[in-house]
């Protein structure tokens, strides 16, 4: 029963932890400029929601597959394939990350490689997602 709880409260994190991460990076792709000479704009407040969110999603979902299943074994295909999107989730991220600065700068090339960060990382979460259900259903 306390394990039920352990695996239902880690769930729940882990749930949370997925909408702080699309939350931060759908508000944020819709800060991009769109090519009307609107400046480029970035919120520390979302990206450091969109971080959070990443940190409890990659520490409970581990967890969960440990508790619940005992470890990795048996794990279907579908579950490696939300591992590789979430990867492409983190490369976004990074492309993102390292371009925002030069951004805030007034760098336009810059800034399209922010906004290609972000489309990335957007799709790497809604695939994903996508891939969790098929894997847990």
């Amino acid at each position: 029963m306390a394990l039920d709880l352990v695996v239902t409260l880690l769930l729940f994190a882990h749930f949370i932890g997925l909408m702080l991460v699309a939350t931060a990076f759908f508000a944020l792709l819709g800060m991009m400029p769109q090519g009307n000479g609107s400046p480029a704009a970035t919120s520390r407040y979302l990206n450091m929601l969109g971080h959070t969110g990443i940190v409890v999603a990659l520490v409970s979902g581990p967890l969960l597959i440990w508790l619940r299943y005992g470890g990795f074994d048996g794990i279907s295909h579908w579950f490696w394939a939300k591992m590789l999107l979430l990867v492409v989730l983190a490369g976004g991220i990074v492309l993102s990350a390292i371009s925002s600065r030069a951004m805030r700068a007034g760098d336009a090339v810059a800034a399209g490689r922010v906004r290609l960060g972000r489309i990335i990382a957007s799709a790497g979460l809604v695939g994903a997602v996508l891939t969790a259900v098929l894997a847990f259903q």
